[in-house]
């Protein structure tokens, strides 16, 4: 499994047994590392409120990341596949495009024959929010969505990525990504969630802060985020 964070590097990964990807989000734009894969993205609030696509191709163009998401619109399957037919080809000049699936759940049949026609090869999951559920309130819901969404396009896509998931979402479906790389669909997810302090005594640790002051602090929150999440 490949798991993408701001923070992320190859020590804190392989204490873990995961492979190293930085996520770059258009809205915080800055340097970027290269010594691990890149993932940019528009992020959660780009997706809500639409992104400066030639603002985000720029950047990937200046980053040169591994993969990019295609732009999408938060809460509408329709109008990201508008999006990915009108923007995915010219990402593909620079970086692999993956598709984002909004409201997975209600569409899976339209995703699965997408792949069937090779006009998508890799699929994202949102699993920080559905248009009616945060899947960090309702996180069993969410997870229940992603499973019969894995099971039906594990073996079939190239890559699926989730995208946020919430932490005990992602407990619930380590199984199901086990299988889905043992049926040979790569498996990656972000996260920035663990930049708040994942339990009260991380924060006591902190002194009583949520977030980092510094890289030092933001790794000791990734690694105890990942602790919870994979051990």
């Amino acid at each position: 499994m490949i798991i993408c964070a701001p923070d992320m590097s190859a020590d804190v990964a392989a204490r873990f047994g995961v492979e190293p990807c930085v996520l770059a989000t258009l809205g915080r734009a800055g340097w970027v590392r290269r010594d691990v894969k890149v993932l940019v993205d528009v992020g959660l609030t780009g997706a809500r409120r639409g992104a400066d696509v030639a603002a985000y191709i720029a950047y990937i163009r200046r980053v040169g990341p591994t993969w990019a998401v295609n732009p999408d619109i938060f809460g509408d399957f329709r109008g990201t596949l508008s999006q990915w037919f009108r923007f995915s080809q010219i990402i593909a000049r620079y970086t692999e495009p993956i598709f984002v699936a909004q409201m997975f759940y209600k569409y899976l049949d339209t995703v699965v024959d997408l792949l069937r026609l090779g006009l998508i090869e890799r699929v994202a999951l949102p699993l920080r929010a559905h248009p009616d559920a945060s899947c960090s309130v309702r996180p069993r819901l969410c997870a229940e969505r992603a499973e019969r969404a894995l099971r039906a396009l594990c073996g079939m896509a190239q890559h699926i990525h989730l995208l946020g998931p919430a932490l005990r979402v992602l407990r619930s479906l380590r199984d199901v990504l086990v299988q889905c790389e043992r049926q040979g669909t790569l498996t990656s997810l972000d996260t920035v969630a663990y930049r708040r302090a994942a339990n009260s005594e991380l924060k006591r640790r902190l002194g009583g802060r949520w977030m980092p002051r510094d890289p030092s602090e933001a790794t000791l929150m990734l690694e105890t985020w990942l602790r919870q999440a994979l051990l």
